[in-house]
């Protein structure tokens, strides 16, 4: 299931949902973007950005369908291998932007991704 969060407040509702190695990543970069951009911002319309955690192909679809994210032509700022099932891609959109993907290496998308899978 693709799951979007953008404060803390959001990521906590998937304790029980993510690997716990996913989750700590999520809440990490969810305290960040809070104490940068505050907990109250519309996280899709103010500065900050959201994270986005990619489970499968269906989710690479409907990521692309819904919020307009193409994993297979988009080009990342980075990427790093967050454990053998998961990576970490990070997407700035402009300076005061930007959007984590925690991708599984399930996808089929996930081979453009991080040369050293």
């Amino acid at each position: 299931m693709l799951y979007i969060v953008g404060t803390q407040k959001e990521a906590k509702k998937l304790k029980k949902l993510l690997p716990k190695k996913v989750f700590v990543e999520v809440m990490g970069t969810a305290k960040i973007i809070d104490e940068t951009y505050g907990a109250d911002r519309d996280v899709f319309e103010e500065d900050g950005g959201y994270i986005c955690i990619v489970e499968n192909d269906t989710d690479v679809t409907e990521l692309k369908t819904k919020y307009e994210m193409d994993l297979y032509t988009t080009n990342p700022e980075y990427c790093t291998k967050l454990s053998k099932e998961w990576l970490n891609v990070l997407i700035l959109c402009n300076n005061e932007f930007a959007i984590t993907v925690l991708l599984s290496t399930k996808t089929a998308v996930s081979e453009r991704f991080c040369d050293d899978m």
